[in-house]
């Protein structure tokens, strides 16, 4: 009797016009939300990554559709569930109904399941939309799934709560405000309920964004469920005012709901105290799970915090992942308010400080959250001297913030531990110097400096070297790498890289992408050493059909070798090193070091590797979130938008048109 009663619920939501067009309209607001997110995005990308924010495609594309979606969830149910009861009750329908076999507690599965499916049903195409993305972006599956998780239960609830309105009242106006009005103020309850107050439990807010993201607690589901039952015991005492004279349903009604808010009171008590989190989509972040494998050894952690149970919890709770993972991990605990003398000497200044010992290096942490965690960390798992030295004075690329300057390689480089600073190339090279940076100088360096450069990698010195078309011709008195001429050119057009020349053998070759865009750790496997003072590490080069284009084109991607213009493949990188662990790092371009482009491409991830290799350390090269990047065609790119922007609305919108028309002709 109940899957009856289900399959003529549903019916009545999927041959009226209603439900296509409602499905319709959702489809095409969040379809449009995200679509105009996703080209602010594009534009804003490059920055994100250049700055390391740890915001992503999860973050700012598909949390804020999620949460649009469930607001509009609750609209969508109390307005296909307002005549649930109150119409069949309009209608005198509601009389024959309770008159079947079917029992109270049946009649409410049936018409509350027939609600639920057609809502839930909504939400699952929204997200079908939203795992679309995944043809050209990394999408956190575990979160979506809990979200989905979370979106259910709030069908559930939204949709017992419209039952609940149907069933005291007439009027379906009357039952869709007064369900409207109850889950706004539960969505809105916890602006104007304190935190610690008894009644900020009931704030629907809070509880659907640990699954939205991407977290389940015992709390939520306890919630949900409770809150479900509840409105369904609700609606089952509106329908009983239908079998009873009004005096014994008064006191029934005033048991029910006396019995109601000591049940609720209940589980609100048992729910806050006895809290556990079930499932967590993200347990830890990679960046930090790869700076905890680069420190060997034991840490140490003193914090700095008196017996206040808050901040003691928030320090655990910070720290309990590291605890779990590095096999040598010690916490302790030190009061500023017992040992002042001590917490001066250390240099603490406020509550909550932390202090980080690890191979031989301390840091300190000034405030306990997860971003200052991790720069501590890093500058603890670096490796050698801090200081990298960039050359000045013969024209290279400033360290500012301008377009062409390398602020923001620098500051990423400020947050892995190392110390940038500008040196004249025509003074003395610092003795703790562990990378000297020749950043595309314009001219020459004088003889003099190109020995003492040479007398830097005789001692075991590392160089990176950004070299520009038609720049400076130092880099081939002090390797032997000399630049082809011209500008390098495959068939996505001039990759902006300058095709390197080394006379010696390369015994393997790495592609780099047509677009000449950066490689990845990948390109930086070991090779077997060579004969000869410089062997090769690793080589970046382009496919067989590029060239270094010097001149007119000669007809459709030809190339003329009277000007010397040569076949691909062509090393745009280079990693050699020697007999006496010199290493040298040449690149054949210099713009995806600076401000305009650092962003872009995984520049960032590409130098942080070689800025690795060249100091030996293993500092993670997650510079920013891991699903950054946007990688689809712009074919993939514009058959998503218009199909969901335009076929997907549009055949709903027919299908209930069509709906429609077959009724009227009837």
């Amino acid at each position: 009797m109940i899957g009856h009663l289900v399959r003529h619920e549903l019916r009545l939501r999927f041959l009226t016009p209603a439900w296509w067009l409602l499905a319709s309209g959702i489809w095409l607001v969040c379809a449009w939300l995200l679509f105009a997110q996703l080209q602010v995005y594009q534009e804003i990308q490059p920055r994100l990554v250049a700055s390391g924010a740890n915001l992503g495609i999860n973050e700012l594309l598909v949390a804020p559709t999620l949460n649009v979606l469930a607001i509009l969830l609750l609209v969508i149910a109390p307005l296909l569930g307002m005549a649930s009861l109150a119409g069949e009750r309009r209608s005198g329908r509601l009389a024959l109904l309770l008159s079947t076999p079917l029992s109270l507690p049946q009649m409410l599965l049936g018409k509350w399941l027939g609600l639920l499916l057609p809502v839930s049903l909504i939400a699952a195409g929204i997200l079908g939309m939203l795992s679309s993305l995944a043809l050209g972006m990394q999408l956190d599956w575990a979160r979506l799934a809990t979200a989905m998780a979370g979106l259910i239960l709030l069908s559930a609830l939204a949709s017992a709560l419209s039952l609940a309105c149907s069933a005291f009242t007439r009027q379906a106006a009357a039952a869709f405000a007064a369900a409207l009005t109850v889950l706004i103020f539960l969505w809105l309850a916890d602006g104007f309920v304190e935190t610690g107050s008894p009644l900020h439990w009931f704030a629907l807010s809070p509880h659907l964004g640990t699954f939205l993201q991407g977290t389940v607690t015992s709390d939520g589901l306890i919630y949900f469920t409770t809150l479900t039952l509840a409105a369904l015991a609700l609606a089952m005492v509106g329908l009983l005012r239908e079998r009873e004279s009004p005096p014994r349903r008064r006191l029934r009604e005033l048991l029910a709901f006396l019995m109601l808010g000591i049940l609720l009171a209940a589980a609100a008590n048992l729910s806050q105290s006895q809290r556990h989190t079930l499932f967590r989509s993200a347990p830890l972040p990679e960046a930090l799970l790869e700076t905890l494998a680069a420190i060997n050894g034991p840490i140490t952690v003193t914090a700095w915090a008196p017996d206040y149970p808050i901040l003691r919890a928030r320090i655990e709770k910070l720290l309990r992942p590291l605890r779990e993972i590095h096999p040598d991990f010690t916490l302790r605990w030190n009061d500023p308010q017992r040992e002042p003398q001590l917490a001066r000497e250390t240099g603490i200044t406020h509550d909550g400080e932390l202090r980080i010992e690890a191979m031989g290096r301390a840091q300190r942490v000034p405030q306990p959250d997860h971003a200052s965690l991790l720069r501590a960390l890093r500058h603890l798992a670096r490796r050698g001297e801090p200081w990298i030295v960039a050359l000045q004075g013969n024209g290279e690329a400033p360290l500012g913030e301008s377009q062409q300057g390398l602020g923001a390689w620098v500051r990423s480089l400020n947050s892995h531990g190392f110390r940038v600073v500008g040196v004249d190339a025509a003074g003395p090279i610092p003795d703790n110097a562990a990378l000297l940076l020749a950043a595309a100088p314009a001219q020459d360096y004088a003889q003099d400096q190109v020995e003492k450069l040479k007398a830097f990698l005789r001692r075991g010195g590392r160089l990176l070297w950004l070299q520009e078309a038609g720049a400076s011709s130092s880099l081939a008195n002090l390797t032997g790498i000399g630049v082809l001429p011209g500008t390098l050119v495959t068939s996505a057009g001039s990759a902006g890289l300058s095709p390197l020349q080394l006379n010696v053998p390369i015994p393997v070759e790495l592609d780099v992408p047509e677009s000449g865009g950066a490689i990845l750790d990948r390109a930086f496997a070991l090779l077997p050493p060579e004969d000869g003072a410089w062997r090769i590490h690793a080589r970046l080069q382009t496919g067989a059909h590029a060239w270094n284009e010097t001149g007119p084109l000669q007809g459709e991607l030809q190339r003329n070798p009277l000007q010397g213009e040569r076949s691909g493949p062509h090393a745009v990188g280079l990693l050699i090193e020697n007999g006496d662990n010199a290493r040298i790092a040449v690149i054949g371009d210099s713009d995806l070091a600076r401000n305009a482009q650092f962003g872009g491409a995984g520049n960032a991830r590409l130098l942080l590797s070689v800025v690795n290799w060249l100091t030996d350390n293993r500092l993670d090269t997650r510079t920013a979130a891991d699903d950054a990047d946007i990688d689809w065609s712009p074919v993939v790119g514009i058959s998503l938008a218009l199909f969901h922007l335009l076929v997907g609305p549009a055949l709903l919108g027919l299908a209930g048109m069509q709906i429609q028309r077959r009724r009227s002709r009837a």
